[in-house]
């Protein structure tokens, strides 16, 4: 019986000790260039799914151990990691935008819109996944690039230099005929995408929906493609150069193999 209770003592202490180590701490999340609270930041133990977020004010209050390393994101801001000193019971946290993500610029009607502030249905095809396809047709390289894009072969295939259709989202009713098909806009005048070397195009934006491509009306139908060519830029000169080589040897018949036939 003694030695249980020595035991048991034993073990309260240590729990008493481990609990010790936990201390509350508090901290504001703003943003670093408009110093302004940043609502509902996630902070986060790091390696660990127990944190709390911000409150209207960036405020937050969470439960920690010496040694833990918070974690605080946010869409559109850079993660940061800070580390906990027991010392340490209150944390300023200034968070900066995440630039690679927010200011990529996508062509959007008659000008450009940074991607973080775009609410239209509007996607951007990736040039360098046309520069892998080895294809001289536009619309070919476009093959499965967009979601909702359908490419198809007018008229009758196989022909030499035949042209593909392109139709987004379906059939509509406005603009049938000849003209239902959709609107391609090169370097903002309408045109054939067929007729275009995919080597000159620097940026492709598909407009898909109502709120996208209202400012070209009925003709926006069946969606619109914006297409942005390459030009030339300060600095200096460069030439690139990019090509494939094939070679097969074809087997001929021989005396054996025509014998049967005749």
């Amino acid at each position: 019986m003694k030695k249980n209770l020595i035991l048991f003592l034993i073990l309260l202490c240590n729990c008493t000790f481990l609990y010790a180590q936990q201390f509350n701490i508090t901290g504001v999340v703003t943003d670093k260039k408009l110093k302004e609270p940043i609502i509902g930041a996630s902070v986060i133990v790091k390696g660990t799914t127990y944190g709390t977020v911000t409150d209207l004010d960036g405020n937050f209050t969470l439960q920690v151990s010496k040694g833990n390393v918070l974690v605080i994101s946010f869409i559109g801001y850079t993660t940061q990691e800070i580390k906990v000193n027991e010392n340490q019971f209150s944390y300023n946290i200034q968070m900066s935008e995440d630039t690679q993500t927010l200011d990529e610029v996508v062509v959007v009607g008659f000008g450009t819109q940074r991607k973080a502030n775009l609410t239209e249905a509007v996607a951007t095809v990736d040039t360098k996944i046309l520069d892998s396809r080895p294809v001289t047709n536009l619309g070919q390289s476009l093959q499965g690039t967009i979601p909702g894009l359908n490419l198809s072969v007018g008229g009758l295939g196989g022909q030499l230099g035949q042209t593909m259709d392109v139709n987004i989202r379906g059939t509509g009713t406005i603009s049938t005929g000849s003209k239902a098909a959709t609107l391609v806009l090169i370097d903002g005048i309408e045109g054939n995408m067929n007729n275009l070397n995919p080597d000159d195009v620097e940026s492709i934006s598909v407009l898909k929906d109502a709120a996208a491509s209202s400012i070209y009306g009925s003709r926006a139908a069946f969606g619109v493609i914006l297409i942005t060519t390459k030009k030339g830029k300060a600095g200096k000169a460069s030439v690139s150069y990019s090509g494939n080589a094939r070679y097969a040897v074809l087997t001929i018949c021989g005396f054996n193999e025509f014998l049967p036939i005749c």
